[in-house]
């Protein structure tokens, strides 16, 4: 109702509906202990308003018939006819008024004198200063590279869903996302790229300039029906449009950064923030022919791509190595643009920093070798998996000192004594007299590109130094004897490579899924060194994988899959691809990219993560195995561990 002013008489003060809000009016603060209406008759003219809620629950007018009207004058007093609804009217407050009358209301007091507050409502303005607080924290957070913004979205970026829990393939939106990647729509004027630049790459992908003398291993691609022909080229293009799809939801949401997330569309720099999805991407993107998409990517690492922004920033020595400069060799032998090798050189010399106190590279390294920390132990895989992209750069700059620091290593942990020949630890120490024993041996997390790399230095070295061979088949032997776990049924179609312990040779039947690289190892060095058992091993492992495959975009299986189907022409593999590839549409896609899942069994549980290596590795493996067997052969380049094609010379 409105605010009507009138003049209220003296004998109306004490009528139990008409309560002043004024404080000196309750006998409770009158020092002079007066008698409400001997206070209230010095008021001649307020303002009131009506409040229904102070009557609500009154035991006064429990038995009291309703009032039907009342009747407010501003000119006279108030008048009541047929009392029968109680109301109570008090004055129309401010606000801090109503926060004065809320203290008062709890009898409960914990906060005595002229305004009281209870213990409730001590914790509920507690509760919601801190709330305030924290939504603030969070807003500030979200969009911060600190560890505690990365862990907020982390945390909160899958509940922020925009896309589909299931996707459907639609010819129709992908040539819409086609249409609007045009480099205009972005403020792009890209020329378009020149043919003979294109012929160039082509012939590159196929293996123009490589040389090798070892024995070819891949098997000729078989004669396909039109029918079979028509059908794998389908499986190719699908993939295709699952790249370019994924490509430009990072384009659009994430460029030049490391990483999308698929379902909120937010960021994430896990790797030194130098663009670690562009340059893991650069490959595939020329294998797959998007050379306007790749020009535009060069372009970005012309202008922007910046190792030395801070000189005190630590690296992660491994992940830069295997994505960043193993992006750019490759990239490099398969378009020759200068500029890649320029910024390989440029980042190499700064990694070298990583061996200024030993053979063996610490794990984190600074552009700036003062900051470089010092470390007492490293992890196997760290400090062997980095002999392909030094011994390439020395290849291709004629400077030794890169190949020279990477074999080293290996050389020095030749010389150790392990109790599994040929297995280590997955923590060793710089010291060639090292002795290993009582350890957990693996071919999983912590030593796993370790073993890769022992085979595949012996290949890009044109199997010139017995070194790495030996220490190569040391491991298979080992793993053949000691580490194979196979079904009770009995059956010899499926089999996993277990953790052993080096002391009492006990195996624990369980893989980690980083393992199943390991069969593609198996198939290639069978080949290799005439060891058929290596590859009945291959095939059994790379069934067990296939069936145990989990949606977290990992690569390690369809790399086992693809280096099978390459080496054996068996089209069973290329359907073992395609059934997991229209697994991760169904699973993992999203309106923007592609994300891993939290539980297999609870479709659209997204965990809001693509790392870089889903473009380097898995969707290059898949669209390996459809294409013809020319395309990146295994006996012209050599892949690094984050499948990054090196060229054979």
């Amino acid at each position: 109702m409105t605010d009507p002013s009138y003049s209220r008489q003296s004998s109306d003060a004490t009528h139990p509906l008409l309560i002043d809000s004024d404080d000196d009016n309750d006998p409770r603060n009158n020092s002079a202990g007066s008698s409400p209406s001997s206070t209230s008759s010095s008021s001649s003219s307020k303002r009131w308003t009506s409040d229904p809620e102070r009557a609500l629950g009154s035991e006064l007018f429990k038995d009291t018939p309703q009032p039907t009207r009342i009747t407010i004058s501003t000119r006279s007093p108030l008048s009541f006819s047929s009392p029968t609804t109680p109301s109570v009217l008090t004055k129309p407050l401010s606000f801090f008024a109503s926060l004065r009358r809320v203290f008062k209301r709890n009898p409960t007091t914990v906060i005595g004198g002229r305004y009281t507050v209870s213990l409730r409502q001590v914790f509920g303005l507690f509760a919601a200063l801190a709330t305030i607080s924290l939504l603030v924290s969070i807003n500030g957070l979200w969009n911060s590279r600190s560890a505690a913004g990365s862990w907020i979205r982390d945390i909160i970026g899958p509940f922020m869903h925009h896309g589909p829990t299931t996707y459907i393939y639609d010819p129709a939106a992908i040539a819409a996302e086609r249409a609007n990647y045009l480099p205009l729509r972005y403020g792009l004027d890209l020329a378009p790229t020149d043919e003979a630049v294109v012929r160039e790459r082509h012939e590159r992908v196929r293996g123009k300039g490589t040389k090798t003398s070892l024995k070819m291993i891949q098997a000729p691609m078989q004669n396909e029906t039109p029918s079979e022909q028509k059908e794998r080229e389908r499986r190719l293009q699908r993939v295709r449009d699952g790249f370019e799809h994924a490509w430009q939801g990072y384009r659009r949401y994430a460029w030049g950064h490391d990483e999308i997330r698929p379902v909120s569309g937010w960021t994430k720099d896990s790797f030194n923030g130098w663009g670690a999805t562009m340059v893991d991407a650069l490959d595939t993107l020329i294998i797959m022919g998007f050379d306007r998409e790749f020009d535009e990517a060069v372009e970005w690492i012309i202008t922007s791509l910046k190792f030395e922004k801070d000189p005190a920033q630590k690296l992660h020595f491994f992940e830069t190595g295997i994505r960043y400069l193993g992006g750019l060799l490759s990239a490099y032998d398969l378009s020759g643009e200068k500029v890649l090798l320029d910024k390989a050189v440029e980042l190499a010399n700064y990694l070298l920093n990583a061996f200024q106190y030993g053979t063996f590279p610490v794990g984190q390294v600074t552009t700036d070798p003062k900051h470089t920390p010092r470390a007492q132990l490293f992890v196997l895989a760290e400090v062997g998996t980095i002999q392909l992209e030094f011994t390439r750069l020395s290849q291709l700059t004629g400077k030794p000192v890169y190949e020279q620091k990477a074999l080293d290593v290996f050389r020095t942990l030749a010389k150790m004594i392990t109790e599994l020949p040929g297995l280590y630890p997955s923590i060793v120490k710089d010291d060639p007299d090292s002795t290993y024993s009582n350890y957990r041996a693996t071919v999983s997390s912590g030593v796993d590109s370790f073993y890769e790399y022992l085979l595949k230095e012996w290949i890009i070295l044109d199997g010139k130094d017995d070194l790495y061979r030996d220490m190569f088949l040391s491991t298979v032997d080992s793993i053949q004897k000691y580490m194979v776990s196979r079904p009770s049924t009995g059956s010899q179609e499926f089999a996993i490579l277990g953790a052993v312990s080096s002391k009492d040779k006990s195996i624990n039947p369980q893989m980690g899924h980083l393992a199943c690289f390991m069969a593609g190892s198996l198939a290639m060095g069978s080949s290799y060194f005439d060891r058929p058992q290596d590859l009945t091993l291959a095939r059994q492992v790379t069934e067990a994988c296939f069936l145990s495959y989990q949606y977290l975009l990992r690569p390690e299986t369809i790399e086992s899959v693809w280096i099978l189907y390459r080496m054996t022409g068996e089209m069973k593999y290329q359907d073992m691809a395609w059934e997991m590839f229209e697994s991760m549409e169904r699973s993992c896609r999203t309106k923007i990219a592609y994300s891993g899942l939290r539980n297999v069994n609870r479709p659209g549980s997204y965990d809001d993560k693509m790392e870089s290596f889903f473009f380097a590795e898995t969707m290059k493996y898949y669209y390996l195995i459809f294409s013809t067997t020319d395309v990146i052969s295994l006996d012209s380049f050599v892949l690094n561990t984050e499948a990054h094609p090196i060229r054979r010379i």
